[in-house]
C-alpha cells in the first residue's frame, strides 16, 4: 500500500506540471490543491510503511525522489507563474541539486548522512510555502515561502560545514570494492 501511494504521487507530478504550465498566473488554485494532495500522500505513505512494517528498498528510493520532484515542479511552477522573485526558487533548486550530488558522493565514500530536525523543519516549511504559493496570493504565504528559503539555505550551510568535521573525525571510509 505505501509503495502504491508513492507510485501514485510520482504519476501525479506530471499532471501538476501540466496544470501549472498552462496557467495564466500568478497563482492557480487547482494547482495548489493538487500540490497539497500529492504532499499529503507523502505523510500517509510514510506512516503506513512504519505502521505496517512495510518499509522497502523501493520506498527508500522512490519516496525521497517523489518529494524532490514535487518540490522541484512546484518551484519551477512558481517561476513560470511569476509568483516570486526568481532568486528564491532558484536558491532552493540549487541547494537540492548540490545536496543530491554531494550526498551521493559522500555516501559512496562511507560518510553517513542524515537529516536533522532543522532540515526536516526546513523541508516542511518549503513544502508548505511552495504549495500555498502555487495556489494562493497572500502576505502570509509570501512570508512562509521566504522563511522556507532562508531555512533551506541555513540548513544547507550547516550541513556543508559539518562535512569536513566528519571527514576529519575519520567517518569517511572507502568501500573495499571501490578502486
Amino acid at each position: 500500500m505505501p509503495n502504491a501511494l508513492t507510485g501514485t504521487r510520482l504519476a501525479a507530478i506530471p499532471i501538476l506540471a501540466a496544470i501549472i504550465w498552462t496557467a495564466s498566473g500568478p497563482v492557480i488554485a487547482i494547482g495548489g490543491l493538487l500540490f497539497g494532495a500529492i504532499a499529503i500522500t507523502d505523510f500517509i505513505d510514510g506512516k503506513l510503511a512504519r505502521a505496517l512494517s512495510a518499509e522497502s528498498r523501493f520506498g527508500a528510493i522512490a519516496d525521497p525522489l517523489a518529494d524532490r520532484l514535487l518540490v522541484a515542479v512546484g518551484l519551477i511552477g512558481l517561476l513560470v507563474l511569476g509568483r516570486f522573485h526568481w532568486i528564491g526558487p532558484v536558491a532552493i533548486l540549487a541547494r537540492d541539486a548540490i545536496s543530491i550530488v554531494a550526498g551521493t558522493v559522500l555516501v559512496r565514500r562511507g560518510i553517513p548522512l542524515g537529516i536533522d530536525t532543522a532540515g526536516k523543519v526546513a523541508s516542511a516549511v518549503v513544502m508548505f510555502g511552495v504549495g500555498f504559493g502555487v495556489g494562493l496570493e497572500a502576505l502570509w504565504v509570501d512570508i512562509l515561502f521566504w522563511s522556507g528559503v532562508v531555512l533551506s539555505v541555513a540548513t544547507f550551510i550547516n550541513y556543508a560545514r559539518s562535512i569536513p568535521q566528519r571527514i576529519a573525525a575519520g567517518h569517511a571510509t572507502r568501500p573495499e570494492n571501490e578502486g
